[in-house]
């Protein structure tokens, strides 16, 4: 399988090594059983042999391609330097894009030494090996590395956003002024005499944001973000994510699939604002930035944003259309306290979770644009979240 490239310099990281037009280069992808890994093959695939556009700042037309291997775990043990050292002078990669994770956020908090492990020292140990042998790293992250403030600048919605719902059905949480405006005041209350009885929810998060995690998972997974900064500098590309799905591996929208399938009735968390992203237009945006070396920290979510509850009532809403259930449901908003002692309740304790955690992916765009990276049809990884969510379950279908 391959795909070419653009023979460009890295827009951002001028030490990156270069390579002839006629030599492929490899592309090591972790965590090859992962639904993000599984995109990245599916959309390579899709993709195809291309040529790009070259370098923007000269005349030619080179192109270079791209050979791709996915290791699993077997395969390459992301916490071993001797294991990644061995498979890096096996296949020699030009870039490696790290899937490989600990994702279990409630099981991290009793096993915060295991999700270090994977989390943090994994990606460390990839970017050492990457910084010695002049590859390029692209590491996934998440929108759990946020939460502190955001969760204090919403507290006072959360109980409204649950009885709002109950009234209404599905409510969208979007804020009308950050439609119309890409580049939202950072001052998500900008009123000095704000009303007290108005409900203010904050901006997306941008990538200058102070991060915050509320969780070990969270916490592990920024930790991860600056031990690959610490090696590589600014050479180093971070995708931070939020609310991943797709066709491949456990994720929401296939367990809310299953639960709509065997239970009469559901209570689904309410007042945890985010944007789910399918995994595929994820693994787009991942691909351009690799084609076009890009550098840095940047965001990525599909557009608008939601609560847990409206996803799930979309999911549903969508599903009875496109035949995927043969009935619908009752399902019933709930805060995330009460869902949390009534787990307790069953012997199972919860981590903390950022009641919001929107990414602004603007940064991102821009570079894209800005670098005339590669226009793939449809341009799915702009659209918004329930846009995104039909493609994926019309693949399921």
């Amino acid at each position: 399988m391959k795909i070419v490239v653009t023979e460009a310099m890295p827009t951002q990281c001028a030490e990156a090594s270069t390579t002839e037009a006629n030599i492929p280069q490899v592309v090591l992808i972790t965590g090859a059983k992962s639904q993000l890994a599984q995109a990245l093959l599916r959309i390579a695939a899709n993709i195809g042999e291309l040529a790009l556009n070259s370098n923007a700042n000269t005349n030619t037309n080179t192109s270079i391609p791209l050979e791709l291997y996915a290791l699993s775990r077997s395969q390459l043990d992301i916490t071993d330097a001797a294991n990644i050292a061995v498979v890096f002078d096996q296949y020699r990669p030009s870039w490696v894009i790290n899937c490989a994770a600990y994702n279990a956020v409630d099981a991290a908090e009793h096993d915060a030494i295991e999700a270090n492990r994977v989390n943090a020292l994994g990606p460390e140990l990839l970017a050492q090996q990457c910084l010695l042998s002049g590859a390029r790293l692209l590491h996934v992250s998440s929108d759990y590395v946020f939460g502190g403030q955001a969760v204090c600048e919403i507290a006072h919605a959360a109980e409204r956003a649950v009885g709002d719902a109950r009234e209404s059905g599905v409510e969208q949480h979007q804020n009308p002024d950050l439609a119309s405006n890409p580049n939202p005041n950072p001052n998500p209350n900008p009123n000095p005499n704000p009303n007290p009885n108005q409900v203010h929810l904050p901006r997306p998060f941008v990538e200058l944001d102070a991060p915050e995690p509320l969780s070990a998972y969270g916490t592990s997974k920024l930790l991860g973000e600056q031990r690959v900064v610490a090696v590589l500098g600014d050479c180093a590309t971070i995708v931070r994510t939020s609310w991943l799905y797709g066709q491949d591996g456990h994720n929401f929208v296939k367990t809310m699939l299953n639960l709509m399938r065997t239970q009469p009735s559901l209570q689904v968390i309410a007042d945890q604002i985010g944007c789910p992203t399918w995994s595929d237009a994820l693994a787009r945006v991942m691909w351009q930035l690799v084609v076009q070396q890009c550098s840095g920290v940047f965001h990525y979510s599909a557009q608008g944003q939601c609560s847990w509850y409206e996803f799930a009532s979309e999911i549903q809403r969508q599903a009875l259309a496109l035949n995927l259930l043969s009935q619908p449901v009752d399902i019933q908003p709930i805060t995330s306290a009460d869902y949390a002692k009534q787990a307790l309740n069953r012997g199972i304790s919860l981590a903390k979770r950022p009641s919001y955690s929107v990414l602004n992916s603007g940064k991102l765009r821009s570079t894209l644009v800005t670098h005339n990276a590669l226009l793939m049809p449809e341009q799915i990884e702009w659209q918004d979240w329930r846009q995104q969510l039909n493609c994926m379950l019309r693949r399921l279908s």
